[in-house]
């Protein structure tokens, strides 16, 4: 049998979809997803029976955010495949999405509801008024008795406690229908406006066949509004134990397509960053002239804020992230976002469908921001098309290497079951199960291993700053896990301490967590006034300064913690320093810092003395603590 391949590239304008003679409409369903750090890879495969001579397939209900010049088409049958166009129709817009029609069935249920609660309070009313009218006593022929009166007033009032009693249940549960009511008008009309005018992209697929018969299509495409992020659950029950380390994928995708079970992969690659290698500027040196800058900025902490659009109304859901790395987040229900931040950031991106894509410098802890919206415009697209006969089929070039893991990192039981193999750009991982992720830009979180980390804890304390003991855990054995980047939420003893960063392209052998300040460790620091003294030698004058600090252990385990402090560093040949007392601690002489590591039993105190001598000329003055 022939074998041969045909590529095509044509270039061409996006136009509307007009239905032509010899056309056939192909619905596919999504079966393979490859989602990036940004964006995502969709393969559609479909039998399709052909005419023989020229016709046309036309694959519908693709989405708006197709990327038309990374469309691929390929077919194992006897034919050729002579163009493929990538077109939009407005007539079959993405705008009634699943989640959409779910609404919409919540709202109609809701009315329903509402109507029946009416109904309700209709028939109270009706039997208040039947009430008043039987225990009317005007109309009758006699003068009631007292016991009569007496009896009527005690019906009366019993009746009228069950009435209100039941239209006060009605009342409250009407209100909670018109709560949910609200909230369900108030997402369905956010889904709305972001999918308005959104026609849904189609691919028409020229094809030349010299007999009747089936063939299988295989389209492929990237599509933006859709992406992934890890983040980490880090849990240790005390001192003695390993570390539980969680590593999940927070999903995202709002590209108008509802994938249904899905084979799904996660890929740390990122096909929206550029591929070129940065190049070195000439580095001039004169006087007056700067070295050439490049973007190698330095912050640390975190950041949190609030995202708007125009109207001051908060965006939920809107993509919170540090760009050129794997760590970030989304807002909340009230537009809210809080990221721990790695200590090489410079700038963070904020980013929702159908809002312009908006990146600012990191200038503090506290940053509001307002999205402009997007206008779309279609612009010019090329396409490739591959076409196959019926023994070929197109390949993807990788490379597969199984990670290895370490006899020491017992590998927990995961909620899915994971493969991570790497490839020539990073990482994968594939989920065996099929998944479904709708089109709703909420987050879907995947667990995609489950590891338990040998550590060891040390304490740090740096009582002239801040007299807390500052618990880290230091982990091995992680080289192998192919973990990325990431903000983790870290448990200490069952409690929970904080978020911080997982920054792996930082560590080498050993991967530290900060498990935040254990007041079971007491520290003091205070002045010896008795050692404390001034003295005028000749020329000069000598002040004496003393310090004691004090470390308790009140944990019922041995502790080990590094305390520190320092010695003024002289700069000035008329200025002396000189160490006299430093209770068995280091001193680093260039830097003036002075440190004890110590190991401490349960309950044991050590007081670490710290004694120096300043001496100067005298009649100068110099502040000294």
């Amino acid at each position: 049998m022939e074998h041969f391949r045909l590529l095509a590239t044509c270039c061409l304008s996006l136009f509307l979809s007009i239905p032509l003679a010899g056309q056939t409409k192909v619905s596919t369903m999504a079966e393979r997803v490859t989602i990036f750090i940004n964006g995502a890879q969709v393969t559609r495969t479909k039998q399709v029976d052909i005419p023989a001579g020229n016709s046309s397939l036309v694959f519908t209900g693709l989405s708006p955010y197709m990327d038309a010049k990374s469309v691929q088409v390929s077919a194992r049958g006897r034919l050729t495949i002579t163009s493929v166009n990538r077109q939009l129709n407005y007539a079959d817009t993405a705008g009634v999405s699943l989640k959409q029609r779910q609404l919409q069935a919540e709202l109609d249920g809701l009315a329903k509801q509402q109507k029946a609660q009416a109904s309700a309070l209709e028939q109270i009313k009706a039997e208040e008024e039947m009430l008043k009218a039987n225990c009317a006593l005007n109309g009758k022929d006699s003068a009631p008795t007292a016991a009569t009166v007496k009896e009527i007033g005690a019906y009366y009032s019993s009746e009228l406690t069950a009435l209100n009693a039941r239209r006060a249940a009605i009342d409250e549960k009407s209100r909670a229908l018109a709560e949910k009511r609200r909230k369900a008008e108030g997402e369905l009309a956010q889904l709305t406006n972001d999918t308005r005018e959104r026609p849904l992209s189609e691919v028409v697929v020229g094809i030349s066949a010299k007999a009747a018969g089936r063939a299988t299509f295989t389209i492929s495409y990237y599509v933006s509004n859709a992406r992934w992020f890890p983040s980490y659950d880090v849990r240790s029950s005390g001192l003695a134990h390993s570390i539980d380390l969680v590593y999940k994928a927070n999903i995202f995708q709002n590209t108008r397509e509802d994938w249904k079970n899905v084979a799904l992969t996660l890929s740390s690659s990122n096909p929206s960053i550029g591929n070129v290698a940065p190049q070195l500027s000439t580095y001039w040196l004169d006087y007056g002239l700067e070295p050439p800058r490049y973007n190698v900025g330095a912050v640390g902490g975190g950041v949190s804020g609030v995202v708007m659009d125009e109207q001051r109304e908060p965006i939920i859901g809107a993509s919170v992230s540090i760009p050129g790395t794997t760590i970030g987040t989304v807002t909340d229900l009230n537009g809210r976002y809080s990221l721990a931040l790695p200590t090489n950031a410079k700038t963070i991106q904020f980013s929702y469908i159908g809002y312009l894509t908006q990146t600012y410098p990191i200038q503090g802890n506290m940053m509001n921001v307002t999205l402009k919206e997007d206008q779309v415009q279609l612009d010019e697209v090329v396409v490739v098309a591959y076409s196959a006969s019926q023994n070929a089929s197109p390949r993807k070039a990788e490379i597969k290497a199984k990670p290895k893991r370490d006899e020491a990192v017992e590998d927990l039981a995961s909620s899915l079951e994971v493969e991570q193999t790497q490839t020539q750009t990073g990482y994968e991982f594939d989920i065996k199960l099929p998944y479904t992720i709708a089109s709703d830009n909420k987050p879907v979180v995947a667990e995609i291993g489950h590891y338990e980390l040998p550590a060891s804890y040390a304490y740090q304390c740096t009582p002239k700053i801040d007299k807390d003991a500052f618990l880290t855990a230091y982990a091995t054995n992680w080289g192998n896990l192919n973990l990325l980047d990431g903000e983790a939420n870290v448990y200490f003893e069952e409690t929970f301490v904080g978020k911080s960063i997982v920054n792996v392209s930082e560590q080498a052998d050993t991967l530290s967590f900060s498990l935040g300040r254990d007041r079971r460790i007491a520290v003091q620091r205070v002045k010896e006034k008795s050692n404390t003294t001034r003295q005028f030698i000749g020329r000069d004058q000598t002040q004496t300064i003393a310090w004691k600090i004090s470390v308790r252990n009140g944990r019922q385990e041995p502790v080990n913690i590094t305390v520190y402090d320092q010695l003024p560093v002289s700069r000035n040949g008329d200025i002396t320093v000189t160490a006299e007392e430093m209770g068995g601690g280091t001193l680093n002489a260039e830097k003036g810092i002075v440190s004890w590591p110590l190991t401490l039993r349960p309950g044991e105190q050590r007081d670490l003395p710290l004694r120096y001598r300043v001496k100067y000329p005298k009649g100068r003055s110099l502040t000294i603590e």
